[in-house]
């Protein structure tokens, strides 16, 4: 997580401290153990200007059997159909998870009154965030209205695109938000100047971030792996089109520039696998590994397609490789988050 604050939030609030300092422990297993089956899983369900939710809005583009926002079309490669929001729902846990149960990690108060959540998919972290804090107004923008209509009255949802003009007034929000925006950004020095300009004198900018870029301690991925191979052709198409995946380890200079006083880089190992011995650690590598495997193909399908010109077959090759890879628990892969 790359974030301003590393202080929990709540006076009581007890949170696993960075822990990108030494090698996760890995639980012995024996040879037989070392592919993790599907079967392990239980099937988890469930403008410049602000746009008005007209028609076209919600008329989707279809592209190789998902469902892609309408409104600035091809800005964000990610689909917003129903088994994606099901991802991103599961991407909110484990964040929460990583970080014992918090919503964030800035020493905010009680008696905050604006928030902005930027990105906010399926509204899961802003309607969180209302329910805690009940007096304060909370505002979600996303390029997709894919939020519920059913949520608390202290939150509101908005289509509008993140990288345009923002119309707010300056000096607004007492804390602004931002979660995996890798891939859906040109210039995150404009975003952050325009955070700058509408947070109040005072306030608090979070942004949590992955690195989309595997790593292991004991170097148990090689070159030769299709998880190591297809994370690079991500990065290479993401680069391409002008709005790199893998921009975390970037957030820390980029805040300072933009000047933000008291910045923090929170982080954490988020390991993807049943393997690790620690059981926390265990636990959100399970959570890690169905996320991830449920986000091959959406990562996937626009960037390699659109960018690299790949077509379905080569890509379902490929993720036949990635996917024996996340399953193998003789592979310790990790994620910086």
């Amino acid at each position: 997580m790359a974030s301003l604050e590393a202080t929990a939030a709540g006076p009581t609030a007890t949170l696993p401290e960075p822990n990108i300092e030494g090698p996760i422990e890995v639980e012995d297993v024996d040879d037989g153990d070392s592919a993790v089956g599907e079967d392990m899983f239980v099937a988890l369900s469930r403008l410049s200007d602000t746009t008005s939710l007209n028609s076209s809005v919600r008329d989707y583009k279809y592209e190789n059997g998902r469902r892609y926002h309408a409104f600035r079309e091809g800005q964000y490669v990610l689909p917003n159909d129903e088994a994606e929001q099901e991802r991103l729902d599961l991407v909110h846990h484990i964040f929460r998870l990583n970080v014992g149960g918090q919503l964030f990690r800035a020493p905010i108060g009680k008696n905050i009154q604006r928030v902005l959540d930027i990105g906010t998919g399926t509204g899961i972290w802003a309607i969180d965030f209302a329910d805690e804090f009940p007096g304060a107004e909370v505002i979600g923008t996303d390029l997709s209205p894919i939020q519920p209509s059913w949520v608390p009255p202290n939150v509101k949802f908005e289509v509008d695109d993140a990288e345009a003009n923002w119309t707010f007034p300056p000096d607004h929000f007492d804390f602004i938000h931002a979660r995996t925006m890798g891939g859906s950004i040109a210039n995150m020095d404009k975003l952050l100047a325009q955070c700058y300009e509408h947070l109040k004198p005072g306030g608090w900018v979070e942004l949590d971030e992955a690195e989309v870029w595997a790593k292991t301690d004991d170097n148990s991925l090689t070159p030769e792996h299709g998880m190591f191979r297809w994370i690079g052709f991500l990065d290479e198409a993401s680069t391409k089109m002008g709005k790199k995946l893998n921009i975390a380890d970037t957030f820390k200079d980029l805040v300072g520039t933009a000047g933000f006083k008291d910045v923090h880089d929170d982080v954490y190992k988020c390991p993807i696998g049943h393997w690790p011995k620690d059981k926390r650690l265990k636990e959100l590598g399970a959570w890690g590994l169905l996320v991830t495997l449920e986000g091959l193909e959406p990562y996937s399908l626009a960037l390699l397609t659109r960018v690299l010109g790949w077509d379905r077959l080569q890509i379902e090759t490929m993720l036949a490789e990635v996917r024996k890879d996340l399953r193998d628990r003789r592979i310790h892969i990790y994620f910086k988050v």
